[in-house]
């Protein structure tokens, strides 16, 4: 379990203990057998839809599991599917002017990073460069200048993390 995970349920272990203390105390006795059980009771947490489930579900499977299901849908008659491709390649679109990135390097940079919950730090890091080198930090806050070792290396990452987000 992550550190962003155990957090999120300490923290509504303790909202379940501040308002509802009767169900809280129902848990603690275990009469309801889960933290997520005693969520959905008290509405902190509804309960996932079969869409949210299905998501989750085919994150988790592998391309050949994938492409199992795809089969099985296809084969029950229940969509038109058209069978699976690989993603065409990206095109080279320059992501920095000279030694400057430019603002949509940046752009798709943050949206990259919120998706995958990393910081600056953690994008050196995949990088190859030290974790404690906030270049790239500077050069996306105050627009100041890169290595051209690190907008290279940076062409790269960004080209492998949205071949990442295509597959699907």
């Amino acid at each position: 379990m992550s550190k962003k995970e155990k957090a999120k349920k300490a923290a509504d272990l303790e909202r379940l203990r501040l308002q509802f203390p009767g169900t809280y105390s129902d848990f603690v006795a275990g009469r309801i057998a889960s933290v997520r059980s005693a969520l959905k009771i008290t509405g902190i947490r509804p309960e996932r839809t079969r869409v949210q489930k299905l998501k989750n579900s085919w994150k988790k499977a592998t391309p050949k599991e994938r492409q199992e299901f795809v089969n099985w849908l296809t084969a029950e008659g229940e969509t038109d599917l058209p069978p699976q491709t690989k993603p065409s390649p990206l095109p080279e679109a320059p992501i920095a002017n000279g030694r400057y990135l430019l603002p949509q390097t940046i752009q798709r940079m943050e949206a990259i990073m919120t998706a995958r919950g990393i910081t600056p730090a953690e994008v050196m890091q995949d990088m190859g460069f030290g974790a404690n080198d906030r270049s790239l930090l500077r050069a996306m806050a105050r627009k100041t200048c890169l290595r051209l070792k690190v907008i290279e290396a940076l062409k790269v990452w960004l080209q492998a993390q949205e071949a990442k987000s295509l597959t699907p």
